[in-house]
């Protein structure tokens, strides 16, 4: 919030420390019932929430894909602390393919990973496989799994006992849903398998460009809207 309150400051938004002096109120994500309590009749800015009186920047479509690639980001720099071998050639399999699936394909194409994408729809297979990548459906993750990482986008558990069961041991697995997550972590740890937590991204590795996004959606909500 701090950098979201910078930006808007460089494009000539002034700070009122008192909320009866301000146009806008500003929320971080995510935003909390008791937040809004006194905000009746001003205009509300926030995160993952319902606002009757306002707008919730999460949604805004340019805000979403500019933060799924900033999340892709951070992942790719989480699993490259986290491994001792390169991204090129090794074998990544992603499991769903909405904004921040593909956003991680292209920025894994960049290091000539080999990516196969794991999805539902025929329309995310044609997608991934225009894009480069191999595909497979859920049902084949019970197979044996050839995949030195495994990225983890969907927010509902679909690795469990017997997906894990064909994971390879030395495989590392990276989970960006929100909680509770797409991984029995719980079978994972008595496999031994490596599960890495990938909350708090994108701010956890650019928190500046990740708090002007939000400024920065906010300022065009504001332009579009109200101007």
């Amino acid at each position: 919030m701090i950098y979201a309150k910078e930006y808007l400051e460089k494009k000539g938004f002034e700070y009122r420390q008192k909320t009866e002096e301000s146009d806008f109120v500003l929320l971080p994500v995510t935003s909390k019932k008791h937040m809004f309590k006194g905000l009746e009749g001003k205009v509300v800015f926030c995160g993952m929430c319902d606002c009757k009186n306002g707008f919730d920047y999460m949604k805004y479509e340019s805000y979403v894909l500019k933060n799924a690639f900033l999340t892709a980001e951070g992942a790719v720099t989480l699993i490259e602390e986290n491994t001792n071998y390169s991204l090129y050639r090794a074998n990544v399999l992603i499991l769903g393919y909405g904004r921040i699936g593909k956003a991680l394909h292209k920025i894994l194409n960049g290091y000539g990973a080999n990516v196969t994408v794991c999805s539902r729809s025929k329309e995310s297979e044609a997608e991934s496989l225009f894009n480069g990548a191999s595909h497979i459906g859920f049902d084949e993750l019970k197979k044996d799994n050839a995949a030195d990482i495994i990225i983890n986008t969907v927010p509902h558990t679909v690795l469990t006992k017997p997906e894990l069961s064909a994971v390879k041991k030395d495989a590392v697995i990276l989970d960006l849903a929100s909680f509770p997550g797409g991984v029995d972590t719980l079978v994972a740890d008595s496999m031994g398998l490596l599960v890495l937590n990938g909350g708090r991204m994108p701010a956890r590795y650019a928190e500046k460009t990740a708090g002007y996004l939000i400024g920065e959606a906010v300022s065009d909500i504001i332009e579009e809207e109200f101007v």
